[in-house]
């Protein structure tokens, strides 16, 4: 096994442990929220043993969409041989991560305007519609970042440290702060 694989199966292990702990029942999907509760309430789940947390591969328009779409939950901890040691679970609503994802967007915003400009061009030549609309969600997909990086300082500043009862602590935020 690559080193590559065996952390996909510790991050695997380690976000079903944290659906475990505050009682959400994971998807098991590629594509799609990690998690959702007793109410259909999406979240994301993420978990990290650094100063950050990686976001995945391939973030550009698409992605920062899903990112406001759903509920964050994300751990910092420690990986011991048996088990993933949480020191911090912190909640974020989509709009916690405003400021992070409008950076992102700013990153992303001049390769954007290239295939904004390109579809306008062809748009007045009578190209065919099916054919414009294939040329912006190539050019939307093609322009990613690879792993953009959330720090831990942001994610505590912006966030919201869940405490002693994490599952209660995570359904009384989300009573509050609904999607």
């Amino acid at each position: 096994m690559t080193p590559e694989e065996r952390r996909q199966v510790q991050d695997d292990t380690r976000e079903a442990a944290l659906a475990r702990l505050l009682e959400l029942q994971r998807t098991d999907r590629r594509i799609g929220p990690d998690a959702l509760d007793e109410h259909g309430n999406p979240y994301e789940l993420k978990t990290t043993t650094k100063g950050s947390l990686g976001t995945g591969r391939d973030v550009g328009r698409p992605y920062l969409e899903r990112m406001k779409s759903r509920y964050w939950v994300v751990a910092r901890g420690e990986q011991t041989q048996y088990t993933f040691s949480y020191q911090d679970i912190v909640f974020l609503h989509p709009s916690d991560l405003g400021e992070w994802i409008a950076g992102i967007e700013r990153r992303l915003s001049a390769d954007l305007e290239v295939v904004d400009a390109a579809y306008e061009a062809l748009a007045g030549t009578g190209a065919p519609p099916a054919m414009l609309e294939r040329l912006r969600a190539i050019g939307n997909r093609g322009i990613t970042l690879n792993n953009p990086k959330i720090s831990w300082s942001y994610i505590m500043e912006h966030g919201t440290r869940l405490g002693e009862n994490p599952s209660l602590d995570l359904r009384e935020l989300v009573a509050e702060r609904p999607l």
